[in-house]
Formats: structure tokens, sequence, C-alpha cells
């Protein structure tokens, strides 16, 4: 299959150019390869993915250390579905395979308890025991203080999403697959609350005798009071999202509901409706709101997450704390739209949430599963290690430095670089600035590039982090360069150009106009109209990695060497047309060099070049040698022969009295040569008649010969 070459139309002197289209232009201010970039982080958003412990994030942007915190990770259960106090100090997480472990200080975990269920996706405290709630089989157990368990009652739902102690005794179960609410009282469980939910996922008691629950289809916040009374049951709030997963009550008494836009919760892909499990994969749009609830009067949106899902809610002394994923971390509500990052971890989620009523907060999270211990001592130092930058190319790092005050701390900022993402053991180790007045970092050229500040002692407050970093220039590229042979691209009838048409003014004045290619239904032409003779189109791609614009030029040789002559430099599109009728005919390559020059400073430009096949320049027709035009009874019989010097002959056509051309089959049967000879028999009818001959070689070039011939009428 042949190339396809741009389209090419003539513009006179009175014919329309694309000054219209020339209107239309880029104006984006890209970086380029020349410019120093700097990555600044000073606003909460810029340490949505950062991982921090010990350094908390002010609403505000700024940086100090916050409340100690310390990680354990529990190695037997991926996913953590609750956490509990227990009456002794210690902390029971539940999840997976049934398994129930307990937590204490300078022991670490252990098993507590193991019940015959898939999933233990809910836990409150019981005395000096707790009760669990159980998925896929709806069941609520008894955990006793030694790890014994009983089974307490069967809900006839799927799944026991919550449980919260009821006043009088029992407990209410927020339960699924029907949304429903029920009290356990002994053995008995009763529905008090039937719903259009498919699950009930949240609950909290106010403990003032009414209890309230969240679905997560029709993203409702219900409450039932447990006299039956107050118009009990009712809903309180309908949120513009899915699902509320997350309730808590207030220090003021304000409810809080953390609504979510897509589902923090699916089936496990190996064993559907058996295992639900957190989203691993955050969701593209997802939002995630925490709402303020007070009964009867005014709802408001008190904060917007930068993480798509909140999956628990907890009160503290300061206000509020969210729980979120897909990114593990917590949030400390102080103020409407004013949050701060009190841990970013580099788990998934974080599921759970449990206070101890003295400053201290447990905090479960899953992918993989573990318990962090939050507060309520400040930390002594902690640190906050940056998101991976990604400078796409190769880059140069150079100042890094935090602006703000040490406080009668320390203040440490080093780096890392490497080529792979995420980060891996082929990455730089950490490393400080060098010396001097003005720190920069030690971290070697590389794409991408990360950096952790340290705080340790004092007060200290960090406004913001500053790292500039450059790209390496790379050079540019230019490839797929084809030359368009002599008589192809050229279309005649009206042409559809593409709107990035090109317009091109040649050296004598003359200036072309084409489209990289459009489509038209226009026919070939048989022969090159004059004015496109010597025209040669030429075609090629050229890209930089470091996004520079490119400028081109142009060169033509003989092939057997010799200098190169420069035909146009400094050319924007990758595309060009030139006039080849000054050259002698013959064999000639073409050289277009790229440069990145616009792009970078002076000094620092890079080019590539790339050369051409060699082709055939043939400006100079064949000769039609012979030509005879005998008359016969009815028909003319046409002999000839054409020549070309350069080209082979690549069609003979004939012509009656200046009528359509007709191509005539060469003697031997192929044109594939320099000179063919011609013959053919063409009826006629009686009279005098002008018979023509075309020669076309292979470059477009023609000529033509006629006799004049008299048919003689029949008798």
């Amino acid at each position: 299959m042949s190339p396809r070459f741009p389209h090419i139309r003539i513009a006179r002197a009175a014919r329309r150019t694309l000054a219209g289209a020339a209107g239309v232009v880029l104006t984006a201010a890209l970086a380029t390869a020349a410019e120093t970039q700097w990555w600044v982080s000073d606003t909460p958003g810029d340490y949505a993915k950062a991982e921090s412990h010990g350094v908390i994030v002010r609403p505000d942007g700024s940086l100090e250390l916050g409340p100690a915190a310390h990680f354990t990770a529990a190695e037997s259960l991926d996913v953590v579905w609750a956490v509990a106090r227990l009456a002794d100090g210690g902390v029971a997480v539940a999840g997976d395979h049934g398994r129930i472990l307990r937590f204490d200080e300078g022991r670490g975990f252990r098993v507590f308890a193991r019940l015959p269920v898939g999933q233990v996706l809910s836990l409150t405290s019981d005395g000096d025991g707790l009760i669990a709630g159980t998925g896929p089989e709806g069941l609520v157990y008894h955990i006793g203080a030694r790890g014994d368990t009983a089974l307490v009652a069967r809900t006839g739902e799927r799944y026991v999403w919550g449980l919260a102690p009821a006043p009088g005794g029992g407990w209410y179960a927020a339960t699924g697959t029907r949304g429903r609410l029920m009290r356990i009282t002994g053995h008995e469980a009763r529905i008090v609350l039937d719903t259009q939910e498919s699950n009930l996922v949240s609950l909290v008691a106010d403990g003032k005798g009414a209890v309230y629950a969240g679905g997560d289809s029709k993203g409702r916040v219900y409450r039932v009071a447990a006299d039956g009374r107050s118009g009990s049951p009712r809903t309180v709030f309908d949120a513009t999202e899915d699902e509320v997963r997350a309730l808590a009550i207030g220090a003021d008494g304000a409810i809080y509901a953390a609504a979510l836009s897509a589902s923090a919760v699916a089936e496990d892909e190996g064993e559907p409706n058996e295992r639900p499990a957190p989203v691993k994969s955050a969701v593209s749009g997802g939002r995630a709101v925490v709402y303020r609830i007070v009964p009867d009067s005014a709802v408001s949106v008190v904060w917007t997450s930068v993480q798509p899902f909140v999956f628990a809610l907890a009160t503290a002394p300061g206000g509020i704390v969210a729980a979120t994923g897909n990114r593990a971390a917590l949030y400390q509500i102080e103020r409407p739209n004013g949050a701060t990052q009190w841990l970013q971890g580099p788990q998934g989620q974080i599921t759970a949430l449990a206070g101890d009523g003295h400053g201290r907060l447990w905090a479960a999270t899953s992918n993989p599963g573990g318990l962090w211990r939050i507060g309520p001592e400040k930390a002594t130092d902690g640190d906050i290690a940056s998101a991976v930058l990604d400078a796409r190319r190769y880059a140069r790092f150079g100042a890094l430095a935090w602006e703000g005050a040490a406080g009668g701390g320390r203040v440490e900022i080093e780096s890392r670089s490497g080529n792979s993402d995420p980060v891996d053991t082929t990455w730089s180790p950490w490393s400080r600035n060098g010396d001097g007045d003005h720190p920069r970092s030690a971290a070697p050229p590389a794409r991408y590039f990360q950096w952790r500040l340290s705080l340790a002692g004092g007060a200290p407050h960090v406004t913001a982090v500053r790292a500039a970093w450059r790209e390496q220039n790379l050079p540019p590229r230019v490839e797929d360069l084809i030359v368009a042979p002599q008589g192809q691209g050229f279309k005649e009838g009206e042409l559809s150009p593409r709107a990035e048409a090109v317009t091109q003014t040649l050296a004598g004045g003359q200036k072309v106009e084409y489209s990289m290619p459009g489509t038209a239904a226009a026919k070939s032409v048989r022969a090159l109209p004059a004015f496109a003779h010597g025209l040669r189109t030429l075609q090629w791609h050229g890209s930089d990695p470091n996004g520079d614009p490119l400028r081109y030029t142009v060169q033509v040789r003989g092939e057997d060497g010799g200098d190169w002559i420069t035909i146009d430099k400094d050319l924007e599109p990758s595309a060009f047309t030139w006039d080849t009728s000054a050259l002698p005919d013959g064999r000639y390559r073409v050289r277009v060099i790229a440069s990145d020059a616009p792009g970078n400073a002076i000094g620092e430009a890079l080019t590539a070049e790339t050369v051409s096949e060699p082709f055939t320049v043939d400006n100079t027709p064949p000769v039609v040698t012979e030509f005879d035009a005998t008359a016969q009874s009815g028909a003319v019989e046409a002999r000839g022969r054409a020549e070309d010097r350069t080209s082979t002959v690549a069609r003979v056509e004939v012509s009656i009295d200046d009528d359509d051309w007709h191509t005539v089959t060469p003697d031997g049967g192929l044109a594939d040569e320099r000179a063919v000879s011609f013959h053919a028999r063409l009826p006629v009818e009686a009279g005098e008649h002008t018979v023509s001959v075309r020669a076309v070689d292979a470059a477009g070039n023609s000529a033509t010969r006629a006799a004049r011939v008299v048919i003689p009428r029949g008798r």
C-alpha cells in the first residue's frame, strides 16, 4: 500500500489563504526544559497523599508536632471491621475469618476468640466482655472476658453492621440486606424499624434513650426512641449522597454523619455475597461529606473529605475525628471547613475507631490490618514524607528548604529520588541537604522525587516546603520522513482540507495550501497540471521528550554525496513542499534537522536529524519519437514509440478529436521501460479526424503529438 501524502492546493494571488484560521492559537503556558520549576507544599490538599505520623497538618496548611502515634500490625488480619475497648484496658479488633484479636500494650496482638462465621462486622462492650455482630449469617454472639463464646440471637438477616446498647438492657442491631433495625432482648431479635435501605450500615446511641441508624442505598439517617414516643421512628435527614457510612454524637449533642457518593464496601470477587470488603481502589468522582445534624432544627456541611471515603467517626476532646480511605488517614474536624490532618498512614483504610474517654484514640486499619494508638500525649518527634513528584522525564533537583520557625526544636529535611513508581529498592537512600546558606537537595537526577521533613522537640511550625527542579533536556526525535513521488498527492476538484491546513509561500512567490491528509471524492489527474511541475512534498514526524516546541531545517543533496543545500529553515509544520525545477534531473536525498532551541536556554539546545531514502527528480517530459495514424475502414490504426531520459514511461494514452483520453497497453503488456512501443486500433466514423497521443512518465511529466487522418466512407 502506498503512503498517504498531503493534498496540495495552489493559491494564486486572488485565492483565499488561511488567515482566518490563524486566529486559533495555543496560548497555554507550558513549562519547557529550560525553565526551573517549583514544587510548593503549603495547603492541606498538598499533603493529601503524604505519609505522616507525629506531624499534623493544620487547616491553614502549616505543619506542627501533634499527638503521638504508634502502629502495631495485626498480621493475621487483612480486614478489620470493628474495634472496642475492653473493661480491663485491652483493645479488641474484629475482622475476617471470624477472628477477634486482643491487643495489650507491651504484649501486642493475640487471638481472643474465633467464631464459626465469615466476618465479624461489629463489636460493642458488655461488662467484662463483648457483643459481636457477624455476617453472612446475621448472628449475634457474646464473648466473655476469657474469650469464651455463646450465641445470643439469630437476626434472620445476613449482616449485622452495627451494635449499640439499648436502654433497659439488650442491644440494637443495624442489619442487612433488608435494611432493618433490630432490638435484641435475651435471645429474641425483633424488628423496630424496617426501611427501604439495602443495609443499615451505621449505628449510634445518643445516651438519652434514642438510637440513630444510617443506610447505604437511600442515604438517610433514622431515629428510633426506646419508649416509642417522640415521633419514633422517623427520618431525621435525607442526604444527597447514597450511603451514610458512619455516625457519631458530638460533645455539643449534635449528630455527625459521614455520607458517601460511592459505596465504600464491595463484595469479594472470589466469594460473591459472602465476603464484603472495603473498596481497595478509589472510585472516580467519589465524594465523602460530613454533616452536622441538629434534629428538628438544622443540617449543615462541616467538612468535605479530600479522600473518597470516610469509614468511621469518633468524638474527641477537640472535635469529631474522621477516618478515611483509600488513604488511611485521620482528620480532626475542629470547625466548619477546618480539619487538622492527624495521621496519614501507608495502609489502605482506617475502618474503625474507638476512644477511651481520656484523649486516647484507637484506629483500626485494613489492607493490611493493624492498630494505631493516637495520643493522648504529644509527640516528641515525628515526620512527614511527601507524595512522589513525577517530573515526567529525567530531572535535576536543586533548592530544597522549609519555611517557618523551629520554635526551640529541630527541623530537618532530606530527599531521595528514583526511576520507578512506587518507590522500591532501586531508589537512592534518604540524604540530607548539602551544607551552605542555600540548602540544596542531594538526591541524584531521576524522574521521581520525594522529600521527608522531621520535627523534634520544642514547638516547630513549618508554613511551607519548597523544592526546585528542572528537566534535563533530551534530544528531539524526527522520523518517518517520506518524499512524495512526483505526480502523487494532487487532486482536481474541490478539496476538504483539515482545520490545521498549512499555507506556504514558495521561493517564486507562489503560495500553496495543503492539509494532512484529508478525504476527497475527486478523481486523480492523468498528468500533472502545468502549475504543479517540479513540486515535491515532504512529510515527517517530530517529537520532543521534554515537550519543547521544535523548528525544522530541510536540506537536499545528490545521492552520490556532496554538500547539503538548505532548502528552508525555521519551519514549524512537519510537512513541506518545494519546487525542484532548479535541480537537474537525477537521484537525491533529503535531510530534516529538528531543533528544540525555542524551548531551551542559549547553548543547551539539542538537535536530531533523519535522512530520506533516495528519490528521483525528473522535471523533463518524455518524447514521442514516432507516431503514425493510418486510416482503415471504420477505424484508425495508431502506432508509435515514446522515450524518457530519466523515468519509465508510465502511461500511453490516445484521444480522438480532443475527446477523453484512453489508455493504450504498450507492446509487451507492461509500462516498465524508459522506451516503449505501442499500437492500437480505434473505431471511428468516416470523415476527417485528429488523432492525439500522450506519453506520461512516472513523475507525471507529459508530452503529446497529433496527426490528421481521413476515414473513407464505406460503399
